[in-house]
């Protein structure tokens, strides 16, 4: 006699918005079908039961989608989440304005906090999913990680791009030794250099981390300055064609590690569609360089967050550490800060981090 398959653990969703080619839409309809990776069809793990969405414009996907799936629509966050196995938060898009230095100010820390409320009320918490980084203030990301570790959420957040396919491997040994590190973005620099900053903080973090001393931001023939040996081997691992170069305005932040290392993470609109990533090991004269490959505009890489998200709940063991995306949430913020008042290094004692503690 055939057993009957144990049901699918029940998820909640709550999302900023849900519109074509969204954060939401492009974790959703992989959350909810299934995705493609490497060859292999991965059917869904998880049952999403219920949403919370905070906008709805006039290509809203979320009412169709829900009647479709047969999920349920709720108008408050507390009400999606309960009797739910994990939460995912897609904190992304919309009709949001802008800090001064540029941060989307995005409700991800009222959502965490009203998630995190239920928790303590109910004495009980689920795995959590939290899109990209933090929150738009160095404060509310830090007492966000702190209420995380606190009430110890089996926790996972941060860019869908440390996840990706590397073009080619860049196949590091234990412990490398660094003497620099460079990434290349493009597009809008808060919304996608960010990206950028995980990806080569991702490997930064393979040397052992003990945080950040001090971000700049810069523009214009100064960025082309920065590093070119690293910069042509990074836009040599190119896979998209890269952009008209109609003069487009270059701009970057410089990071320095407190154990000396020095990063910069370039928004280059002229040059590329890729995210890519250089390092210089000590020893080595030739840089290693790959492409953080996305497929653009398929999104097939979302299926990596996706199977973040599944493993979460199913383990309750995070997939990625915390602290990356804490770290690489305060150089975004102390690089838009240098960029508000005009350029110049910004002192940043608060990224004093290394993983595993505070």
């Amino acid at each position: 006699m055939a057993q009957t398959p144990a049901p699918l653990p029940r998820v909640a969703c709550i999302l900023n918005v849900y519109s074509p080619n969204s954060h939401a839409d492009v974790f959703m309809s992989r959350l909810l079908d299934g995705y493609r990776l490497n060859g292999k069809w991965n059917p869904p793990r998880l049952r999403t039961v219920s949403l919370y969405v905070d906008q709805f414009p006039f290509n809203d996907m979320a009412r169709e989608q829900a009647a479709e799936y047969g999920i349920r629509m709720y108008p408050s966050v507390t009400e999606a989440i309960d009797g739910v196995d994990g939460i995912a938060v897609i904190g992304e898009h919309g009709n949001y304005k802008r800090t001064p230095r540029g941060n989307f100010m995005y409700p991800r820390r009222r959502y965490f906090d009203e998630i995190t409320h239920f928790f303590e009320q109910k004495e009980r918490v689920v795995p959590l999913l939290n899109d990209k980084y933090f929150a738009y203030e160095w404060a509310d990301a830090k007492a966000m990680a702190n209420r995380v570790r606190a009430m110890k959420i089996p926790f996972a957040c941060g860019s869908t791009v440390p996840l990706a396919w590397q073009r080619p491997e860049l196949s590091l040994p234990p412990s490398p030794k660094f003497d620099e590190l460079l990434a290349v973005s493009y597009s809008d620099i808060e919304e996608h250099t960010y990206h950028a900053i995980e990806a080569i903080q991702s490997q930064a973090e393979l040397r052992g981390e003990t945080g950040v001393a001090a971000v700049r931001y810069l523009e214009g023939d100064e960025v082309y300055k920065l590093s070119p040996q690293l910069l042509e081997a990074a836009l040599a691992t190119r896979v998209n064609p890269p952009p008209e170069d109609r003069g487009q305005k270059a701009e970057a932040f410089e990071v320095r590690y407190r154990d000396g290392l020095r990063a910069s993470i370039l928004n280059l609109n002229s040059k590329t569609r890729d995210y890519l990533v250089a390092i210089k090991l000590r020893g080595e004269a030739r840089p290693r360089a790959s492409c953080f490959y996305i497929s653009l505009y398929v999104h097939s890489h979302w299926g990596f967050m996706v199977r973040a998200f599944e493993e979460l709940v199913l383990t309750k063991r995070a997939p990625m550490p915390l602290e990356r995306t804490l770290l690489s949430n305060g150089i975004l913020l102390a690089g838009l800060e240098s960029r508000l008042r005009g350029g110049g290094w910004i002192d940043t004692p608060e990224l004093n981090i290394s993983y595993g503690r505070q």
